[in-house]
């Protein structure tokens, strides 16, 4: 289980990576960053299984974008 603390600090921390890249590219690494840290943090929470979700939406954009 998350605390509102915990959601505040995980925010401040991508927001901060955000603010500091400069291209496109290097946002959609953090953000990528930030997807495989939350399904890494729901494996270990025994949540729900976001590694297959993670995978199927990176599959569809594989497909959308001539994959």
């Amino acid at each position: 289980m998350t605390t509102p603390r915990q959601t505040q600090n995980r925010a401040k921390h991508w927001n901060a990576r955000i603010a500091a890249a400069t291209t496109d590219q290097e946002r959609a690494g953090v953000w990528y960053d930030a997807c495989r840290t939350l399904a890494r943090q729901a494996e270990r929470d025994g949540g729900p299984d976001l590694w297959r979700a993670l995978t199927a939406h990176l599959h569809d954009f594989y497909k959308r974008n001539g994959g």
